[in-house]
């Protein structure tokens, strides 16, 4: 398996019966072939949120409160939860870095 399929986070709800179609598996198979990789679906969406909601920082001016819906998390305060757990810092706080250092 090869990470998430192309249609990403907040656009539609995609969730691993959607995905399982895609790829012509059931949810139950395509589970237990992300488990044989050592992954799962929570943690593909989870890293494919992280590597959005990064980008997104590092290009844009968008207040997080817009950010947090494009990358499927319910609020701003949901975004800076899920990124400080992800980076250590908040999402602030990594604007204000990666700004220092483009």
């Amino acid at each position: 398996m090869s990470g998430v399929p192309q249609r990403g986070p907040g656009h539609g709800g995609l969730g691993p019966a959607d995905a399982g179609r895609g790829v012509h598996l059931s949810p139950r198979t395509l589970r237990r072939a992300l488990q044989g990789e050592g992954t799962s679906w929570r943690a593909l969406l989870d890293a494919a949120r992280h590597r959005r909601t990064r980008r997104l920082l590092e290009t844009t001016d968008l207040p997080l409160d817009r950010i947090a819906p494009l990358v499927g998390l319910s609020g701003a305060t949901a975004l800076v939860r899920a990124f400080t757990r992800w980076e250590g810092v908040t999402p602030g706080a990594y604007r204000i870095r990666g700004a220092g250092t483009g």
